[in-house]
């Protein structure tokens, strides 16, 4: 996997008002700049892309948002044409932003969805749930 690191620089959950009834819970990642570093190894430096990113979850209207932002260490071959990408129309490829965005999701998901349950508001990302079996209607003869 080319992302070889991710960092946080801000984590807050604030509540705003009281869980209401018919929330609408809208979360999701976004980069917010990119730009070319260097990491630097044993031998050289390697080459790299500085992803930074903004996760939020607003939680309404106006009861709760929690936001992520920090960084991510992208390793590609690619890097070139990311960046060409990114300063003409801030958009990534899709090969590249499929991959970043899940690993946003991943990571960043998870700890906002325990930042929800900390502050005793609904989930801000979708978890399965298991039901019970409905019984089988007899049919009649």
């Amino acid at each position: 996997m080319p992302i070889i690191g991710l960092n946080y620089k801000k984590i807050n959950a604030e509540r705003k008002s009281a869980v209401k009834a018919n929330m609408k819970i809208n979360t999701g990642p976004e980069i917010t700049r990119i730009q070319k570093s260097k990491l630097q190894g044993f031998d050289s430096d390697i080459e790299v892309l500085a992803v930074e990113f903004k996760f939020k979850s607003d939680i309404g209207p106006d009861v709760a948002v929690i936001e992520i932002e920090g960084s991510m260490v992208y390793k590609t071959d690619k890097a070139d044409e990311i960046l060409k990408s990114w300063d003409k129309n801030k958009e990534v490829p899709s090969y590249a932003q499929i991959e970043l965005i899940n690993h946003l999701f991943k990571k960043t998901g998870i700890l906002a969805l325990q930042l929800s349950d900390v502050m005793q508001l609904p989930p801000v990302i979708s978890m399965p749930k298991l039901e019970a079996a409905k019984p089988a209607k007899k049919k009649k003869k």
